[in-house]
């Protein structure tokens, strides 16, 4: 849909048209953000990408041409007011109304005032080069274009309509294809935690050798869940599903960013408060009757055991749990989960100006079919405002 509203803006008098195979457009924005249209982020800025993952340099340069001010001019200027969501300090972006189907709405009206052809429920099969552009197969009339924007999305939510078939037209007309593996998303692991602790959901630190976050952790029947799952789960889906690791370690720490030694002060001031009570009734107040039960039992202390009665052993062991506790994450659910791909085109491939093809001529590619993508946050909508906007150009350099 950017891409057709830029072409339309840089190219006055051309015919355009969007094919989509599915019976209505824009379907992934209705779960941003909850429903409510997590549209962008108010962090999005020419110099600062720590929250996109890719090529520095093309998303320096896609973002340099159509910032995250302009993209917010942009719904502001359709009459969709933005705010800030202010409660998480994350910088997240919504509408106004909070309900992304009206900014759906209003985005296919718009596409439809600006005489935009929209043909739904229309699969493409095939397209190849011809003398003076393109020929667009599909299963109803084919399409001659002088250019051809393919934004076909991820895998990601494949009831919504994402099947893959922008990699398999890219491969078709050799592009290379980074792996595509789910982002953002719940991660697979079996432990005592997990099995007493189903339905809980704590803020905790979560961290892998390489990243620490804290957010939400949301314990499952298969594993963990959340918001800091969905910040961490990029690099861990990279390595189980892309790599082909058995195994990724991922720490808990149900005392975020305070020291071993801190937490150890803690316990022992709460275990001396009532030498004769259980050791999972010391921890009462500070956690839930539920959590306090669980973190007893993975750290191996018997329900009978008193403070009084507590080794050292049982105690470090306690506090190990509460800070470092150490689960095995053996794989990831799967693309109806996950919110985001990592992988796609290859970057390489692609003009950084322009996001023109290398491999053939007025052909142009842009949002998450590119090998890149972004953190949980609005981020991955802005590469895709941004990107479709610069494609949307169709210029070549």
């Amino acid at each position: 849909m950017m891409a057709a509203f830029s072409a339309r803006e840089h190219h006055k008098d051309a015919s355009i048209v969007i094919v989509d195979h599915t019976f209505e457009l824009g379907r992934k924005i209705l779960v941003a953000g909850a429903g409510r249209g997590n549209l962008t982020n108010a962090n999005v800025e020419d110099d600062d990408y720590v929250h996109f993952h890719g090529n520095p340099n093309v998303i320096k340069e896609i973002f340099s041409q159509y910032n995250g001010k302009k993209i917010q001019t942009f719904f502001e200027n359709l009459g969709v007011p933005l705010y800030e969501e202010q409660k998480t300090g994350r910088g997240k972006i919504f509408p106004i109304v909070d309900n992304a189907k009206t900014v759906r709405d209003i985005l296919v009206d718009e596409l439809q005032k600006q005489h935009i052809e929209i043909l739904t429920s229309t699969e493409v099969t095939g397209i190849s080069q011809k003398e003076h552009g393109w020929n667009i197969s599909t299963d109803k009339d084919d399409i001659l274009s002088q250019s051809l924007i393919l934004a076909c999305g991820g895998m990601t939510y494949p009831s919504l309509g994402s099947n893959g078939l922008g990699y398999i037209l890219a491969r078709s007309i050799g592009h290379t294809i980074v792996e595509p593996v789910p982002s953002a998303v719940p991660l697979v692991t079996k432990s005592v935690l997990c099995h007493f602790l189903q339905g809980e959901r704590i803020t905790m630190e979560v961290s892998t050798k390489e990243h620490t976050y804290v957010g939400d952790v949301l314990f499952t029947q298969y594993g963990i869940s959340g918001t800091a799952i969905f910040d961490i789960s990029r690099d861990i889906s990279i390595q189980l599903n892309r790599q082909h690791t058995h195994s990724v370690p991922l720490y808990l720490s149900f005392f975020p960013l305070v020291g071993k030694n801190e937490v150890l002060e803690i316990v022992e001031k709460r275990l001396l408060r009532d030498p004769h009570q259980s050791v999972a009734r010391s921890l009462w107040g500070l956690f839930t009757v539920k959590v306090a039960n669980a973190l007893c039992a993975a750290a191996n202390i018997q329900k009978e055991t008193t403070a009084s009665t507590l080794t050292q052993e049982e105690k470090m062991n306690l506090v190990s749990t509460l800070t470092r506790y150490e689960l095995t994450i053996t794989g990831t659910r799967g693309w109806n989960e996950a919110e985001f791909t990592s992988g796609g085109v290859a970057m390489d491939e692609v003009d950084t100006r322009t996001l023109a093809s290398k491999k053939v001529p007025h052909l142009y590619i842009a949002g998450e079919l590119l090998d890149i993508d972004g953190d949980v946050g609005g981020y991955n909508l802005s590469w895709a405002w941004a990107s479709g906007w610069v494609a949307g150009q169709c210029k070549s350099v």
